[in-house]
């Protein structure tokens, strides 16, 4: 198994007979990225001849994979977005009413 955010390297891992298992979205100074675990045999393989340079792959599948990948990636980093917006305008709905509160104490 491998875990990457390289979508060049999941997308070689998909090729060689990889699954994509999950997709993770991890944050670092505000920047989402898209991590992915890719499993099944041969996927170290994969990622050996990647970093080598000595792998070869027909380049209509590798585009393809990545096309895949990047929507997933996107949608995953969408639907995160979603769930920290909904939490954040929960906090500012329950602060303006509070606010509203205190004002009607003045």
């Amino acid at each position: 198994m491998i875990e990457t955010d390289d979508l060049f390297l999941a997308a070689l891992g998909l090729l060689r007979g990889g699954v994509l298992e999950a997709t993770e979205v991890k944050g670092t100074n505000g920047r989402r990225l898209a991590v992915f675990r890719i499993g099944g045999l041969g996927v170290e393989a994969a990622e050996s001849d990647y970093h080598r340079g000595t792998t070869s792959v027909d380049l209509r599948l590798l585009k393809s994979e990545v096309r895949r990948l990047k929507d997933v990636a996107f949608e995953a980093i969408r639907k995160e977005e979603r769930r920290s917006d909904a939490g954040e305008q929960g906090r500012d709905r329950a602060d303006s009413f509070r606010e509203l509160a205190r004002r009607a104490r003045r």
